[in-house]
C-alpha cells in the first residue's frame, strides 16, 4: 500500500514575481489550466488511492487547499503550527 504526503505550505519565494505569499507556487496554473497542486495529485492518483493521499500547508492556505482538492478528504490536509521552512535544504 502506497502513501503520498505532499508539502504544500511554502510562499514559493523562488518562483517570485510570479508566486506571492497571498498566491504561493502550489496554487499557481503554469503548465496547463490546473495548479502545480492539482496537477500533483493528479499524477500520483494512478499510484496511490485517494484515502492515502496527505497534504501538509499551513493555516493561511487551508481554505485555497480545500477548494482546489475538494476530492481529497479533509481529515487528510494537516496545518502544521508554524512555517518552520521544513522542506528547505542548504547548501
Amino acid at each position: 500500500m502506497l502513501y503520498a504526503l505532499i508539502l504544500a505550505g511554502g510562499k514559493g519565494i523562488r518562483l517570485y514575481p510570479l508566486s506571492r505569499s497571498e498566491n504561493p507556487k502550489q496554487f499557481l496554473k503554469l503548465i496547463n489550466d490546473k495548479s502545480f497542486l492539482r496537477n500533483t495529485v493528479d499524477r500520483i492518483k494512478p499510484l496511490v488511492s485517494k484515502e492515502n493521499i496527505f497534504v501538509v500547508t499551513n493555516e493561511e492556505y487551508l481554505d485555497k487547499i480545500y477548494e482546489e482538492l475538494p476530492d481529497i478528504s479533509k481529515s487528510n490536509i494537516f496545518v502544521e503550527p508554524a512555517n518552520k521552512e521544513t522542506a528547505y535544504y542548504r547548501i
